[in-house]
């Protein structure tokens, strides 16, 4: 199967340049390397790529946001196998496309995320493991949903899903791509073979991101894909936590605003919603999704 390596990048010349050095040793396993520069004031220079001949470079003026410029690589990607990396991970795994290829040999696998390591730390980030509990392993697990720092999936059924909704922007499309591939009855592993270094560190940006994003867009994957009788629970949930962490960080003028911006963007996905039935619910929370009823 070909394998084709997506990178989206915005304002981080220097990380992007390690990320593709961690590649070198793959580059002979891959059908292509396109990179999206998503709308960034600090490129990276071209001359710095001479070492890459496989690389295909595209800027875009505006910044897309995650959920749409992911949508976009994926459509301009020849490859059977779409693989998505972060800008600022870095591929830790030998013989990373040879795994990648093993693992898809499973008709119904949709999707396979990495094992996520904190480039600092070197320890694995619990917040990046696909469980409410975030307890580590030492196997792959099945998940009910999957990071985006990398991850690769069939090319075909990522187009056929019609990818990411794009209305999220930033966080939570993930999630509901994980609904609608666990509602058709397909699977998605977090491998623990698989690993890859992200230089992830807290700072007040990344926390009113978080703040931000989980209020606004929570709801939306919610309205998007659950049974009613578990709306009232999870949105609720979702803002009380969110609100109590910003309120704790002196942030909660950026959580109301987060909140009035999800109910204005609510009728959007109520237009598109498509609800998944009671037993990928049940299938959710087996496999440690967060469902609150």
């Amino acid at each position: 199967m070909t394998i084709s390596l997506l990178i989206l990048t915005h304002d981080r010349p220097k990380e992007l340049l390690k990320c593709l050095n961690s590649l070198r040793a793959e580059q002979e396993n891959l059908l292509e390397i396109i990179i999206l520069d998503n709308g960034s004031q600090v490129r990276l220079q071209a001359s710095a790529l001479s070492e890459f001949p496989k690389i295909k470079v595209f800027h875009s003026e505006k910044n897309l946001g995650v959920a749409a410029g992911r949508n976009w690589l994926a459509q301009r990607a020849k490859g059977e196998l779409i693989w998505f990396l972060d800008d600022d991970a870095w591929v830790k795994t030998n013989q990373t496309c040879e795994f990648i290829r093993d693992y898809f040999k499973k008709p119904q696998l949709a999707l396979v995320s990495f094992n996520v390591l904190n480039a600092y730390s070197g320890e694995e980030e619990k917040r990046c493991i696909p469980h409410v509990h975030k307890n580590t392993t030492q196997v792959d697990m099945l998940a009910a949903y999957f990071v985006g720092c990398s991850f690769v999936m069939r090319r075909q059924l990522f187009l056929d899903f019609g990818g990411f909704w794009e209305n999220f922007e930033y966080s939570c499309e993930e999630l509901d791509l994980s609904y609608r591939l666990l509602n058709q009855d397909y699977d998605i592993i977090r491998s623990h073979t698989l690993q890859v270094f992200h230089a992830y560190s807290s700072t007040s940006a990344r926390n009113r991101s978080w703040i931000y994003f989980n209020a606004r867009n929570r709801p939306w994957a919610a309205l998007r894909s659950l049974p009613l009788k578990y709306l009232p629970s999870y949105i609720l949930g979702w803002w009380i936590y969110a609100g109590a962490i910003g309120f704790k960080q002196s942030e909660f003028k950026l959580f109301c605003r987060a909140v009035t911006a999800s109910l204005k963007g609510s009728f959007s996905a109520l237009k598109t919603r498509s609800v998944i039935s009671a037993s990928s619910c049940e299938k959710v929370g087996s496999l440690g999704g967060r469902l609150w009823y």
